[in-house]
């Protein structure tokens, strides 16, 4: 049996974490490294019915959702971890891996940085969960790309390595 507990200030604890300058730099074990390929990174949803809306033309009435006007449509998925906080994240799900329309384009995620908190261990004095920060990548939409014409190079290549100053 688990005789420890969750800390009683651990969501004021993520909440100073999302709110303070973290380093992007940081990845958990999840997070795809920068010279991954998303272009190979699509599979196709389980459910058929849902992949339906792909050959579809993108809705226009004035009561159709985001989603439905979407040139590439998502749905979300729910993705629970007990031993993170937050323990729900929802990730969109790109359902087409081609854009709707005549463009030629395909459907990419939209991926951002988010902070988290993962479970490591039990404090055996204090019986409480200790966890430290992270950083997870999540979906948060899909968005229409062109095709490459050749392999793209890192765009830090074309930008001088300058300081940024917030206003």
């Amino acid at each position: 049996m688990d005789e420890c507990e969750e800390p009683p200030d651990l969501k004021i604890q993520l909440g100073e974490w999302g709110n303070s300058e973290y380093p992007l730099t940081k990845q958990s074990d999840d997070h795809k490294g920068e010279d991954s390929d998303l272009d190979d990174n699509w599979t196709l949803p389980a459910d058929p019915e849902m992949i339906k809306i792909c050959s579809e033309p993108p809705a226009t009435s004035l009561n159709s959702s985001v989603m439905q006007r979407s040139l590439c449509p998502w749905h979300w998925r729910l993705n629970h971890d007990d031993t993170r906080e937050p323990k729900m994240i929802s990730e969109a799900v790109c359902l087409c891996r081609k854009s709707r329309g005549t463009s030629g384009s395909y459907c990419m995620p939209i991926n951002r940085e988010m902070p988290i908190l993962k479970r490591v261990a039990c404090n055996p004095i204090t019986k409480k969960y200790e966890y430290v920060k992270a950083v997870r990548m999540v979906t948060v939409g899909c968005h229409s790309v062109l095709p490459r014409t050749q392999r793209a190079l890192p765009l830090s290549r074309f930008y001088a390595q300058t300081q940024s100053v917030e206003i």
